[in-house]
């Protein structure tokens, strides 16, 4: 506290006011208003804070409380705080344009929430119930996600003996109380997991720090907020657990000098949805009180930045989607052209064709293409565009080519939701009764469809040069070696993790993104790139694959497209079953035992679930996750392609198909 003799100051803390999330989801409406025009929908306020939500309206937005308000085919602006994926689902009822301003941070928490609830029977989330953001996490899993507010809630908590549970926090609420009811709940719950890093944002965190930073050397704290912010009212109650009394200004004007009486020092903050606008008009209003001396208090230096969503986004982004908009076209431009050429001979002869055509047309996560075209514009290509498309063709016609043989050698029945190019011809040629063996025509069909689509990639990427034809070459060779060195550990079942580890980060590391990315970069121009996406990619890649090894020995076939279980089922020696034998003895002996007995998949799988291998392997994605990150720390790439490239390292690693 200051003396009676000190002269009235302000004690400004810094940071505060307006994040980055809320700094872009402003922008985000203002953007869809000027690609869209008025009006667009918001969902609930897009943030906090009534100042906003009045300039907001002035230009044309209006806020509803539910998507169900908004006309059908109108433009809807999801919130900072996020929805569940039943909001998400009733837009799409209503064929709502949806622009998703879902604060980055937050999204994490959903997809944290995902993740746990693979793995564990309960979700605890730690929040108000009532807040917007854990109505949206509480939707991801509602059946099995309980809302704890406080520590004498988390006392209460009835588990029932043997639950695996785990936490996560809403972002917006106090460090210090959140630790404490992390702490309750952990004693009470001692296999309890929660998120590798805390989800209380750091906006939250750092203003809070600010607020304890002042509150000593105040006579009153000051927090420029709405009553409905959740981060304000928790700043006014950091400030006032650490001694010092604590108003809310929802708005400047607001401000009683009668608050003043007997006090020298004030001190300052805004939550993080404020406007820096609102706290000069504080300062001014304080200024006018006498308390015209203003002293900044600084904590931390913030230099956080989000990308905006891609449907607002600058035109990079649009840059992007365009080009693979290309890509897209120009596989079925070559593949159209090709079935007419050779139905013309014959229309048996175009069956290869229709085989590739029919895996393209299927969908598919067309991640190769993605980052090629990530990699040639981060890389700052300008220019002629028509190689890169060629070049990123090309990937996806060589994905094409591994699909189908990779579906040979597998057995696999279903490839998208869609029987497999061998599966269909096999089928047809028994339901036809054609003569010969069945199973022998619809895989010879099927080689002959994946040679075919390894013939189309290399046209496409016939007119590379230089280093991006060394990379394609290595590229090729690289996929195809990794395949070999899949079968050959399935064949001989031998559970070698660092071999297991390298056929990943061959087959997903270098050829889904590593080289994907490289290439781009040297088609424009950029081949000293190679080292940085060498590193994110292999860690990128690597988290890739043990996704997949996850989803397809744990995953659900109607979200996957693929049968479950398939590796086990075809005595895949995947990372996932090497990390797993090499520490559980009952696995080894099952993998030991195949190669004398019949292989038995349930049994694996079984021992898989029982001995934790999936917990472990969630950490090591989580870990590598981080490195793919920190490789793109000091790589000289545009912001906005680095958040880019690290939104891709999240979606490869906690995908879900």
């Amino acid at each position: 506290m200051q003396s009676a003799a000190a002269p009235p100051r302000v004690l400004l803390a810094a940071p505060r006011g307006a994040c980055a999330g809320v700094h872009r989801a402003i922008e985000t409406v203002e953007r869809a208003l000027k690609i869209h025009g008025a009006p667009v929908y918001v969902r609930k306020q897009i943030v906090h804070n009534e100042h906003v939500v009045r300039e907001l309206e002035d230009k044309g937005a209006r806020f509803v409380d539910s998507e169900e308000e908004v006309p059908a085919g109108a433009v809807c602006v999801f919130s900072a705080h996020g929805v569940s994926p039943q909001v998400r689902d009733n837009a799409r009822g209503r064929d709502l344009t949806v622009v998703d301003a879902t604060c980055p941070l937050v999204a994490k928490v959903h997809q944290e929430a995902v993740r746990f609830a693979r793995t564990n029977d309960t979700l605890i989330l730690i929040g108000h119930a009532d807040h917007e953001e854990i109505e949206g996490t509480y939707g991801e899993v509602p059946e099995r996600t309980v809302v704890v507010a406080d520590v004498a809630e988390a006392r209460r908590l009835d588990l029932a003996p043997g639950t695996s549970a785990a936490y996560l926090t809403q972002t917006t609420l106090s460090v210090d109380d959140t630790a404490e009811i992390v702490a309750v709940l952990q004693e009470r719950f001692p296999g309890l997991t929660g998120p590798a890093a805390a989800d209380i944002c750091y906006a939250s965190q750092n203003r809070q720090n600010a607020v304890k930073a002042i509150a000593g050397r105040s006579d009153l704290v000051l927090v420029v907020g709405s009553a409905n912010s959740s981060n304000s009212l928790r700043l006014v109650e950091v400030s006032r657990a650490a001694g010092t009394p604590a108003r809310l200004l929802p708005d400047p004007a607001l401000l009683d000098p009668g608050w003043l009486t007997g006090v020298r020092t004030v001190g300052l903050t805004a939550g993080a949805s404020v406007p820096e606008v609102l706290v000069d008009r504080a300062l001014e209003r304080l200024a006018e009180l006498g308390f015209a001396d203003v002293e900044t208090e600084v904590t931390a230096v913030e230099n956080v930045a989000f990308r905006l969503p891609p449907e607002v986004e600058e035109s990079g982004a649009v840059r992007q989607s365009r080009l693979l908009d290309r890509v897209d076209r120009r596989i079925g431009e070559l593949l159209d052209a090709e079935r007419a050429r050779w139905g013309a001979v014959d229309p048996r002869g175009a069956v290869p064709v229709e085989a590739v055509a029919e895996l393209v047309d299927a969908g598919g996560k067309r991640l190769r293409p993605l980052f090629c075209v990530t990699g040639y514009l981060a890389a700052g290509a300008d220019g002629d565009e028509d190689t890169v498309v060629d070049a990123a063709a090309a990937l996806e016609l060589l994905h094409a080519f591994a699909l189908i043989h990779d579906d040979i050698i597998d057995n696999s029945p279903t490839r998208r939701g869609t029987p497999t190019a061998h599966a269909a011809h096999t089928e047809l040629h028994a339901r036809r009764g054609w003569a010969g063996e069945s199973r022998r025509y619809g895989e010879g069909v099927a080689i002959l469809a994946g040679d075919l689509a390894l013939s189309y990639a290399n046209r496409l990427a016939g007119a590379l040069t230089g280093p991006a034809a060394r990379v394609w070459h290595e590229l090729v060779t690289e996929m195809i070696i990794g395949q070999q060195l899949d079968v050959a550990l399935a064949a001989e079942a031998v559970p070698d993790a660092a071999l297991a580890r390298w056929v990943a980060v061959c087959k997903s590391g270098r050829y889904t993104i590593h080289r994907p990315l490289a290439l781009g970069a040297a088609l424009a121009g950029r081949p000293e790139l190679h080292d940085v996406f060498e590193a994110y990619g292999v860690a990128a890649g690597e988290a890739f694959q043990l996704r997949d090894d996850l989803l397809d020995t744990f995953g659900d076939a109607e979200v996957t497209g693929k049968p479950a279980g398939l590796d086990l089922d075809e005595h895949k020696m995947t990372l996932l079953i090497a990390l797993a034998a090499a520490r559980e003895p009952e696995v080894a002996r099952l993998v030991d035992e195949s190669r004398h007995a019949d292989w038995d998949p349930a049994a694996l799988r079984a021992a898989l679930l029982a001995c934790g291998v999936r917990a472990e392997v969630e950490e090591r994605i989580d870990a590598l996750v981080v490195g793919a990150r920190a490789a793109l720390t000091d790589a000289g790439l545009p912001d906005a392609w680095r958040l880019r490239l690290e939104e891709l390292a999240d979606m490869v690693a906690y995908r879900d198909r």
